[in-house]
């Protein structure tokens, strides 16, 4: 008798069956794309060097720093080439009378060099030409500056003071966080409702008003009370402790869940390996927590560094300010405002793709 007929397995080569190995188009991350087009034409931007050149002499190289400079004074006179940039430049900028034209550059170099015209519009590598002849006699500048470059240059140090205010602040909130936290699921009632009161102040008040409460209410009656000179805390450190104690009430509820979502039978356990219950909160529950909770106080942390744009109410001079500040002296407002979305875009999406690959580690760990 015929036993049982066998049925083979489908073969992975017929093509009825194949699945189509070719990924969605949808799914590419355009917005990465997108965002880091951007960043790429600001950079190009801010390091872009226009030109053209302006030819000087050595010591008038304090005062005509750019070609402006020469627009208002009435008295200068400029040569130029019979066309080109500088030609276009001098006949938008200045008076048919103030243009001397040399169908020779070489021509102009003597009468720079004795006064008798204060410098020559030309092209970036004629101009290193001349200079390199008439060494520690002329030199170039740029005779139309970039918007650009100058307001990085004046912005960018600001990033100290901004990632200053960051650690510092967040540091403290995760203290303060972790305390409020753990009062939130106290036994005790008054601590339960000290912390409760303290997240539903903090979460019920604006930010921007709650930053000027603690800076100049506040930590001014704190520090008279505790006979400190208002005068000796300094705006930065106002601005810090401002951060702190609003983001920590935010990270109060990150803890909470955090240690809400551990199971409690691992408390039981712990009690019953002989812990105290603060030695199994601090041994057992507080490391599972704080593992489950990083990504967001990643995002938290990200958040604190763009929030931290609004210590320029306090006048300190961080990346806000000192933008508010170049567009306040030059009206360069583009210039001014897209540096600064530059440089905040630039620090969050690093972080953000360093929070993303991190969260990927943390479930490869789980599976």
């Amino acid at each position: 008798m015929a036993g049982p007929e066998i049925l083979q397995p489908p073969s992975l080569d017929n093509p009825e069956i194949r699945k189509p190995s070719t990924s969605d188009w949808r799914d590419f991350p355009w917005w990465l794309v997108a965002i880091i087009t951007f960043l790429a034409m600001m950079a190009f931007l801010i390091l872009w060097k226009p030109g053209p050149q302006m030819l000087i002499r050595v010591e008038d190289a304090g005062d005509l720093q750019n070609f402006s400079k020469v627009v208002r004074e009435d008295e200068m006179i400029v040569g130029v080439p019979p066309d080109g940039a500088g030609y276009d430049l001098a006949n938008e900028e200045l008076s048919g009378d103030r243009i001397q034209e040399f169908s020779q550059l070489t021509d102009a170099i003597q009468p720079l060099i004795t006064g008798e015209i204060d410098a020559v519009l030309l092209d970036k590598r004629t101009a290193k030409t001349f200079v390199a002849e008439n060494e520690g006699v002329l030199t170039s500048v740029t005779a139309v500056t970039n918007g650009y470059n100058e307001a990085f240059i004046f912005i960018f140090p600001g990033i100290t003071t901004t990632l200053y205010l960051t650690l510092g602040g967040f540091g403290l909130a995760l203290v303060f966080g972790l305390l409020a936290g753990l009062g939130r699921i106290s036994q005790n009632r008054l601590i339960r409702n000290i912390a409760i009161t303290y997240v539903e102040f903090i979460r019920g008040v604006p930010t921007l008003v709650l930053i000027l409460t603690l800076a100049f209410v506040i930590v001014p009656a704190v520090s008279n009370s505790i006979g400190i000179n208002n005068r000796d805390v300094s705006i930065e450190l106002r601005a810090i402790l401002a951060l702190a104690i609003i983001y920590g009430a935010f990270l109060a509820e990150i803890f909470r869940a955090g240690i809400e979502s551990i199971s409690k039978g691992q408390m039981e356990a712990a009690r019953s390996l002989g812990m105290t219950a603060r030695q199994a909160m601090q041994y057992i529950i507080l490391p599972q927590a704080i593992r489950n909770i990083s990504p967001a106080l990643g995002n938290d942390f990200i958040a604190m560094l763009k929030d931290s744009s609004l210590a320029s109410v306090l006048a300190v001079r961080e990346l806000t300010q000192r933008s508010r500040l170049h567009a306040g002296s030059t009206f360069r407002f583009p210039e001014s405002y897209l540096v600064i979305v530059f440089l905040y875009l630039a620090m969050t999406l690093t972080l953000s793709l360093l929070l993303r690959w991190y969260e990927r580690r943390i479930r490869v760990g789980e599976r």
